[in-house]
C-alpha cells in the first residue's frame, strides 16, 4: 500500500495483520514479546474430543508463534489485532507527544481454547490484556467496582424457567470490554504483533480510546454501558441483583441475566427476544448462541416435558484432573465422600515460619491455592457436597501444612469419582420456597450452613464460620438462624422481582427446639438476654410473616452436611 494514497497507520495496520494471518512475520525489531501473565505457572495440555490431539496452551505470544498449532493460534491474533483496530481501541501515536511522567502500560496476549459441552474445540482464542497493575488510582482510574449476576440470581432464573415452560437461550457480545469509550487519558506500549516504531523509524505507543481487557475501570465501564442500554430498550433492573433484567408486555415475559459480557435469556414470546436480540445486535456485535446449553463453564440439559434441568460442571472437572494429575498419581484409594469425617482440621497445625515443614510445603502451596480456588467455584455453582470441606480448606491458602494439602487431594480424589454427578433441578410449582438450617457447636467458631429451595430445587447454600463465640448449641443455632432469615429474606426480594409471589411466609426448617421458641417468645431470657437484638431481628420477621420457624429432626435436616464432615 502507498502511504501517500491512504492514511499511513491503518496501512501499517492493515499490512501487519495480514502478514500474521498468512503465518508470516514482522521484522523482528518491529516486535515485542511480552511476557504471560504474572503468576502463570506454567502450560498445561487439554485433552479435547477431536482430532486435534493434546492442545498445549500457550504462555505468551512468541510460544504461541511457536506452537505445534501456530496456524490456529496466528489466526486467533489476527482476529483479535483486527477486532481492536476495526473497533478503533486505540490511536498510534509517536512516544515523543506523551506528556511527561505519563504512565505507559505494558501489555500481553492470553490464550485459551473455546469447547463445547462435549469437550469439542469450538475456536481458538487470543485477548489482547492491559498490565493495569501500574494504573495509579485518582489519575489513571477512579472507581472500579463491577458486578456480576449471583449464582443464586441464576439457579432461580433456571428454575422458574423450567416451571413456566419459557424458552432459554444465550447470547454473548463479542470483544465486550471493548465497547465502552474512556474518559481518561490511557498509554500503553504498542501490543505484539504491530509495529513498535512508525514509517521513519520512531518510537510510538498507543493511545487508548476504548476500554481494554485488564484495566481496573474497565468491568465498570462496560457494566454501566450495558446496563444503561437494556434500560433503554425496556428493561426494569432489579435493584436487589443489578445484573437482572426483567421486562413484560401484556402477557409477554422476557428475562435477562447477564455475567460481563455473557447473557442468558428466557422467554414465552419468541418475537420479542427476538426483538430485543435485534435491538442489542444494532448496538453491539452479538453472538446468537440460540439454545442454552452451556454458560460459565456449566453444561446445561433440559427436559421441558418434565419440567427438568440439569448443571454440569464434569468437563471443568476433567480438567481439573488433568491439569493435576501428577499430585495424584501413586494415589489409587478411591472415596465416597470428599473428607475424612475422624480428621479435624485446625490453624494449630500450619507450620511455624522457616520451619522444616513450611520450606517442604513450598513445592505444594500455589497447588493447594490453585485447587481450593478450583472447589469454591464448583462449591458455589453446583456441587454443594463439597461447599463445607472447601470453606474449612480456603482458611490455610496462606500457610498450609501437609495434612492440608493430603485433604485437598482427597476432595479432588474424590470428584474424579463423581465428575459425572449433576445438580438437578426438577421444577414443583405446587412447593412454595422453603429453608434448611443447622449450626455445629464442636468448634470455637461454630459454623453455620444452610440451604434453600423453591418449587423444590436448591438454589441457595452457604456454610461459614460465625464471628462470635456461641456460649451454649441454642445460641449457635439462633446465630446461624439469624443468617438465614437474612438470606431468605433476599431470596424472597429476588424472586418477586421475576414477578412470582410469595404471599405464604417462608418456613426455616431447624433441628433446635428452643430456636424455634425463641423466634416466638423471649423464653430463659436470663441465659439468651446478650443475643437480644439478633432475638429481635427473628421475631420481628417472623410477626411480618415473611418467615416461620419449624422444628425437624436432625437425621432430616439437610443443613447438616454445611456444618461437618459427614461420611
Amino acid at each position: 500500500a502507498n502511504p501517500a494514497e491512504a492514511d499511513r497507520e491503518t496501512c501499517i495496520r492493515n499490512a501487519c495483520i495480514s502478514s500474521i494471518s498468512k503465518g508470516g512475520f514482522m521484522p523482528h525489531h518491529h516486535l515485542i514479546y511480552e511476557s504471560c501473565i504474572s503468576g502463570l505457572r506454567g502450560a498445561f495440555a487439554i485433552t479435547a474430543t477431536s482430532d486435534m490431539g493434546d492442545i498445549v496452551i500457550p504462555r505468551s505470544y512468541a510460544d504461541a508463534l511457536n506452537s505445534s498449532h501456530q496456524e490456529y493460534w496466528r489466526q486467533a491474533v489476527a482476529d483479535e489485532l483486527n477486532g481492536l483496530i476495526t473497533n478503533g481501541t486505540f490511536d498510534f501515536i509517536p512516544l515523543s507527544k506523551v506528556p511527561p511522567h505519563a504512565n505507559i502500560m505494558r501489555c500481553h496476549m492470553v490464550f485459551t481454547v473455546k469447547r463445547l459441552i462435549d469437550g469439542v474445540i469450538e475456536k481458538f482464542k487470543c485477548r489482547l490484556v492491559a498490565d493495569g497493575s501500574t494504573q495509579i488510582h485518582g489519575i489513571d482510574f477512579d472507581r472500579v467496582f463491577s458486578t456480576v449476576a449471583k449464582i443464586s440470581t441464576l439457579r432461580i432464573f433456571l428454575v422458574l424457567a423450567a416451571a413456566y415452560d419459557y424458552n432459554l437461550t444465550s447470547i454473548d457480545v463479542v470483544k465486550a470490554y471493548l465497547q465502552a469509550t474512556l474518559s481518561e487519558d490511557l498509554f500503553m506500549m504498542v501490543p505484539p504483533g504491530l509495529p513498535r516504531f512508525d514509517s521513519d523509524g520512531q518510537p510510538q505507543v498507543v493511545k487508548l480510546k476504548k476500554s481494554l481487557y485488564g484495566l481496573k475501570q474497565a468491568g465498570r465501564r462496560w457494566n454501566e454501558l450495558f446496563c444503561s442500554k437494556a434500560v433503554e430498550w425496556g428493561f426494569i433492573q432489579s435493584a436487589i441483583d443489578t445484573c437482572l433484567f426483567t421486562y413484560r408486555q401484556g402477557s409477554s415475559i422476557l428475562w435477562l441475566v447477564i455475567w460481563v459480557d455473557d447473557g442468558i435469556l428466557a422467554d414465552n414470546d419468541t418475537q420479542l427476544r427476538n426483538q430485543f436480540v435485534t435491538y442489542l445486535n444494532s448496538q453491539f456485535e452479538i453472538e446468537d448462541k440460540g439454545e442454552l446449553k452451556w454458560v460459565l463453564q456449566v453444561g446445561i440439559q433440559r427436559d421441558r416435558q418434565k419440567k427438568l434441568l440439569t448443571m454440569s460442571q464434569s468437563l471443568y472437572i476433567k480438567d481439573l484432573m488433568a491439569k493435576y494429575a501428577w499430585a495424584t498419581d501413586g494415589l489409587t484409594k478411591r472415596f465416597d465422600s470428599p473428607a475424612d469425617a475422624n480428621v479435624k482440621l485446625t490453624a494449630e497445625q500450619c507450620p511455624a515460619i522457616d520451619s522444616i515443614e513450611y520450606h517442604q510445603m513450598t513445592p505444594f502451596r500455589d497447588t493447594y491455592m490453585s485447587l481450593v480456588g478450583a472447589y469454591l467455584w464448583l462449591s458455589n455453582v453446583s456441587r454443594y457436597d463439597i461447599t463445607y470441606i472447601s470453606g474449612i480448606l480456603a482458611k490455610f491458602v496462606s500457610n498450609p501444612a501437609m495434612i492440608h494439602y493430603r485433604a485437598a487431594l482427597r476432595v479432588l480424589i474424590y470428584l474424579d469419582g463423581t465428575a459425572d454427578r449433576v445438580l438437578t433441578l426438577s421444577a414443583n410449582p405446587n412447593r412454595p420456597l422453603s429453608a434448611y438450617v443447622d449450626s455445629d457447636w464442636g468448634s470455637r467458631f461454630s459454623i453455620s450452613g444452610g440451604i434453600i429451595e423453591i418449587f423444590g430445587c436448591p438454589i441457595h447454600w452457604f456454610s461459614r464460620a460465625q464471628r462470635s463465640v456461641s456460649m451454649s448449641s441454642t445460641e449457635a443455632e439462633y446465630f446461624a438462624t439469624c443468617v438465614m432469615v437474612r438470606e431468605v429474606l433476599f431470596t424472597r426480594d429476588v424472586v418477586a422481582d421475576f414477578g412470582v409471589a410469595l404471599t405464604a411466609p417462608t418456613i426455616i426448617r431447624t433441628d433446635n427446639k428452643g430456636v424455634v421458641d425463641l423466634s416466638f417468645d423471649p423464653v430463659a431470657f436470663k441465659k439468651t438476654k446478650h443475643i437480644l437484638r439478633a432475638a429481635q431481628f427473628v421475631r420481628d420477621r417472623v410477626l411480618r410473616q415473611y418467615v416461620g420457624l419449624e422444628w425437624i429432626s436432625g437425621q432430616n435436616n439437610f443443613a447438616d452436611i454445611f456444618t461437618k464432615n459427614v461420611a
